[in-house]
């Protein structure tokens, strides 16, 4: 038997403890500086207004990025998030430097409330060190995943990753995709089901700020709408996803055009259930459903010179003119249907949707921005995915940056966004 009492420890909790070691270790070294760029916003002018209603869900979308970079076990992140969120939502009664002077109800600023969750974070994760601490750790683990001694975690096999992302500038000034990834979105939002994972992908316009403030509040608001409907937790059907995605889209642009930022974004958002898919969008951002013996677009993009947007664009008093080389709402705006925007009122947030049931056949989603599906074909995506699965070599995370070099090499000049959803374990995956 060992002598080290480390060693007679559950794995888990062996990694745990060396996360917060040296998280204290370079606690000391990091400055004001640091801290600040692991923040979804880095410069004064890319904030804004967060209020009341909105800032547990900023809270949630900064600290949870914040214990994935800082590299938490993941078996601990959920439970530690939800403490550390309660715990800054505390201290931001006496955190005056978050707060945006002025009359009316209170708000705060983005910026400095990222800056205060993280360093708020990071004394948290210190104090769990404290030897009388220790012994509670096993506390915030994931039910059923810490065992009594090392010997039980012989056998015990990591979870395989089942999603992978990428995102470049490329050719524009500025980055304006925004992209999320919640594996956890079912038990990080306290959802009946809590397996139920969520993706977005946001390709912003007129600047990043509506993108980050969708990435950010989408997630909470398609959980409010779901938890707010019991049939939510019995037999939840189409029409039951169908009306929280769009209550949540509307609620999203509705708060972010009251802000009166000039801003606005694409939005295809994937959640998935047991063995269902849904899909929302505005825009034209787009997601592949693909399987052997299927492939589907799911999207079908909202343009200006599709007759359908076009008539109700009209009828709203707008005009579509072509301008630019393209077909825009009043000369402006390249899509009929986007989250802000909030001065060109014929565009709306009201998305579309598709719910797909899931079975054996489907293997994986594609989402994407537009600087990808415009510059390489869908087949070139299925064909490129099916072959860097079934290659050991090639790493997951590699597939979506090989899908974003083919659509550079293709003349894209607008910012990519790729994100890749195994359905299934990958060595399953073209061995059916």
């Amino acid at each position: 038997m060992s002598s080290d009492p480390i060693a007679a420890e559950c794995a888990h909790l062996v990694a745990l403890k060396q996360f917060l070691a040296a998280t204290a270790e370079k606690a000391a070294a990091v400055s004001e500086e640091a801290t600040s760029r692991n923040c979804v916003t880095r410069t004064n002018n890319d904030t804004y207004k967060v209020s009341s209603d909105e800032r547990h869900a900023e809270l949630v979308s900064s600290i949870w990025q914040q214990l994935v970079l800082r590299g938490c076990p993941e078996v601990f992140r959920v439970k530690l998030l939800h403490k550390s969120v309660l715990q800054v939502e505390h201290d931001l009664c006496y955190a005056k430097e978050c707060e945006v002077s002025g009359e009316g109800p209170l708000h705060y600023d983005l910026l400095r409330l990222q800056k205060f969750a993280a360093s708020e974070l990071e004394k948290f994760l210190i104090k769990l060190t404290d030897n009388s601490e220790m012994e509670h750790l096993k506390d915030y683990a994931d039910e059923g995943t810490i065992c009594r001694t090392a010997s039980e975690c012989v056998g015990h096999v990591e979870v395989a990753p089942c999603h992978t992302s990428a995102a470049v500038k490329n050719k524009p000034r500025k980055m304006e995709d925004r992209h999320v990834c919640l594996e956890r979105f079912g038990a990080i939002f306290g959802l009946e089901d809590r397996d139920a994972r969520f993706f977005g992908v946001f390709d912003g316009h007129s600047g990043s700020l509506s993108a980050s403030y969708a990435t950010s509040q989408l997630p909470q608001l398609l959980a409010d709408q779901l938890k707010a409907n019991p049939e939510s937790s019995t037999s939840p059907s189409s029409d039951l996803y169908r009306d929280a995605f769009e209550s949540a889209f509307l609620l999203a642009d509705d708060r972010f055009s009251q802000k009166k930022i000039t801003s606005g974004t694409t939005s295809v958002c994937a959640l998935i259930t047991k063995a269902q898919l849904c899909i929302a969008w505005v825009g034209d951002s787009k997601a592949l459903l693909v399987g052997k013996r299927t492939q589907l677009q799911v999207v079908k993009p909202h343009k200006p010179e599709h007759p359908d947007e076009r008539r109700r664009i009209e009828a709203a008093g707008g005009t579509v003119l072509h301008a630019q080389g393209q077909w825009r709402v009043n000369g402006i705006l390249n899509v009929a249907r986007s989250i802000g925007d909030y001065s060109l009122e014929a565009v709306i947030a009201e998305p579309d949707f598709v719910d797909v049931q899931l079975n054996e056949a489907h293997d994986f989603l594609v989402l994407g921005t537009d600087g990808l599906w415009d510059h390489v074909s869908e087949s070139f995506v299925i064909d490129t995915v099916y072959e860097s699965l079934a290659d050991p070599t090639t790493k997951l995370d590699d597939i979506p940056k090989l899908l974003i070099e083919a659509a550079k090499e293709n003349d894209s000049q607008d910012n990519i966004t790729a994100v890749v959803v195994l359905l299934k374990p990958r060595i399953q995956i073209g061995n059916d």
